[in-house]
């Protein structure tokens, strides 16, 4: 589908009554986030149908190389504009890690969109400034060689990156746009009824109870033992969002 001069790459299920809106996280696309981590038929077997955009300058969907057309109130305009294309009114969305301040800004600025929201990989980290982080990243996948592992964080990216075949210089770009702090009124401009959950060990994400405790009436769930790249897959993770979102039927 189209939305301004984006061409916007949209992956749907083809089981599944109720859909359920899928946003990616940075560096990934639906492939990657949702089909091979194997979210796509628990999620039909509970009756729901994933639906997964690649984001601006991810997977099939138009690149930019300006980092203000990846302003989060940008990539939620992309999503609000798949989600008035499938034509069912308000939907459950999940967003996971960049996927999920994509989510809250869409959440709270069109709330009639959003019957259910799951906020995956984030906690803390969306509540503190993180330009210098995200310009490291957006360093570490332009320059030459892969960063070294003193760099943690910027490696971690740019081996994913490299692995995906992602274009890096889009990914540049976006990791410098996407920049955001939430305030306790943003957060609080949340209505949908909200899951905050990331795993023990997620250092990119960080504590996830600081976060749900500032949107009314948010569940939070840690799943143990599991980091940022490890969390989005997991068993635990899988059940306790499809039992969330199970509360809307």
């Amino acid at each position: 589908m189209t939305r301004a001069d984006a061409v916007i790459y949209v992956y749907e299920a083809d089981a599944g009554e109720r859909p359920v809106m899928l946003v990616h996280g940075f560096a990934s696309d639906h492939r990657t986030n949702w089909v091979a981590p194997g979210w796509i038929k628990p999620l039909s077997d509970a009756g729901l149908r994933g639906v997964a955009p690649d984001l601006r300058g991810h997977g099939r969907t138009t690149k930019y190389y300006d980092p203000a057309a990846y302003a989060l109130e940008e990539l939620a305009a992309d999503v609000a504009a798949v989600i008035e294309s499938l034509d069912a009114g308000a939907v459950d969305v999940m967003g996971y890690s960049m996927g999920a301040f994509t989510s809250a800004v869409l959440a709270a600025a069109r709330p009639e969109l959003v019957s259910r929201l799951v906020l995956a990989g984030v906690g803390e980290n969306m509540l503190r400034e993180t330009g210098q982080r995200n310009e490291d990243i957006a360093q570490g996948l332009l320059r030459d060689d892969v960063p070294p592992q003193s760099q943690e964080v910027p490696r971690r990216f740019r081996l994913f990156a490299d692995q995906t075949g992602a274009d890096k210089q889009a990914l540049a770009a976006c990791i410098r746009g996407v920049g955001k702090v939430f305030t306790a009124d943003d957060l609080g401009a949340i209505s949908a009824p909200t899951l905050v959950i990331a795993g023990e060990t997620d250092d990119v994400a960080r504590d996830p109870a600081p976060l749900a405790a500032l949107i009314p009436g948010a569940e939070c769930v840690v799943v143990p033992r599991r980091d940022h790249m490890r969390a989005v897959g997991d068993k635990i993770t899988k059940s306790e969002v499809i039992r969330f979102l199970a509360q809307t039927r």
